[in-house]
């Protein structure tokens, strides 16, 4: 795969997606800032209408024709394709127990945290998801490879780990 490595981490800079839209989103494993991909909505100025005709979809799809191509065995994380990232992990179930004894959800505790996320999601909504032609706020919507391009890593890459191999073009 080394010979498809500045491929691969490059490709956002000629192929740009677009996600808007943030929401937190959460499992039994972790919270996420989520987003979705664009479809026209408040372009930014620059951006033609058929910009967004390539979607974050389409950058999965072909990163993992690229990388498929080089013999490399790909095994997703999640059946859906997510475009989101990881903000907090629940390593244990202390904070939502019922007691240091007893690692049973406690249902209002859990009840808090969930109404503290629709909370957070009302705001995220409102301060930055599009509304009519307006724009969208800095930080309402990503263009992936902005800014830098795609971080290639090698090691264990959960909670952080790893080290660089490359580091993409950005725009």
């Amino acid at each position: 795969m080394s010979d498809k490595i500045r491929e691969i981490t490059d490709y956002p800079f000629a192929h740009r997606a677009r996600l808007i839209k943030p929401m937190l989103s959460y499992d039994t494993a972790a919270i996420a800032l989520s987003f979705v991909p664009a479809a026209n909505e408040a372009l930014p100025d620059g951006r033609h209408e058929s910009a967004d005709a390539y979607t974050y979809h389409h950058l999965r799809r072909d990163l993992y024709e690229i990388s498929k191509s080089t013999g490399v065995e790909i095994a997703s994380r999640y059946v859906v394709p997510s475009a989101h990232l990881t903000i907090a992990r629940f390593v244990t179930q202390a904070d939502i127990a019922a007691s240091e004894d007893d690692e049973t959800p406690d249902l209002p505790k859990v009840q808090k945290l969930l109404d503290q996320i629709e909370k957070i999601n009302a705001d995220l909504r409102n301060r930055y998801w599009p509304k009519d032609d307006e724009r969208i706020l800095a930080g309402g919507e990503w263009i992936v490879g902005q800014e830098k391009g795609l971080d290639c890593r090698k090691g264990t890459l959960w909670y952080g780990g790893g080290q660089t191999i490359r580091l993409g073009k950005g725009f």
